[in-house]
């Protein structure tokens, strides 16, 4: 929460940035037992951090907080709820539904989004093996991928949309920020070792 930030403090622009003693204790992020921004969180640090242990190592040094899940996080520790936390592990299309939500109105979205630390994070849809009902199942995923759906998305999800000739909301196209080269690991990756990582998490972190 851009105003939010202590005194002469700029809103950080990489990850590093938040080990820095002037955003101490400022940072609120969700546990990746438990959380999927969590974990997408803690992913992009371990691809993006030079060592990501010692990197949350530091993160605990400066006071970092950490919730179950991002409502406890955003309406809760987090400038947005009333909390005294002026930054929040969250989705590159908050900004835009900060817009939309304003009370009173404002023409400016009151946060920024730090590219740097943007995970790449998909949602899937899928069909149940063996379901007595596949061929309804396969129209309703059609359904989800035609424009009329694709096109709804954003603004009841607030999520970007697969389809990539969808057209986004205008609050989308005017306040949304993307990241150009967002922090990504190849599945296989994470499968193998997302377990060890969390849990080399919990140790740093929680104790």
């Amino acid at each position: 929460w851009i105003d939010a930030l202590p005194d002469g403090a700029d809103a950080p622009t990489t990850l590093e940035d938040l080990t820095d003693p002037i955003y101490a204790d400022q940072l609120v992020v969700m546990s990746p037992e438990s959380s999927s921004p969590g974990l997408a969180f803690l992913l992009a640090t371990v691809n993006g951090t030079d060592d990501w242990e010692e990197y949350w190592a530091d993160l605990v040094a400066n006071g970092v907080s950490v919730t179950a899940g991002w409502s406890d996080a955003y309406y809760g520790e987090f400038t947005a709820g009333g909390g005294d936390r002026s930054i929040v592990v969250s989705y590159a299309s908050s900004p835009p539904a900060e817009v939309i939500f304003a009370d009173p109105p404002v023409d400016t979205a009151p946060t920024g989004v730090l590219l740097d630390s943007c995970f790449r994070q998909i949602e899937f849809a899928g069909i149940l093996a063996g379901t007595e009902h596949r061929a309804e199942a396969e129209a309703l995923i059609d359904f989800m991928l035609t424009p009329t759906f694709q096109e709804d998305v954003p603004l009841n999800m607030f999520v970007f949309p697969a389809l990539e000739t969808a057209a986004l909301p205008a609050e989308f196209v005017e306040f949304a920020e993307i990241a150009d080269d967002p922090q990504t690991i190849e599945p296989a990756v994470i499968e193998a070792n997302r377990d060890a990582w969390v849990e080399r998490w919990v140790e740093i972190v929680l104790g």
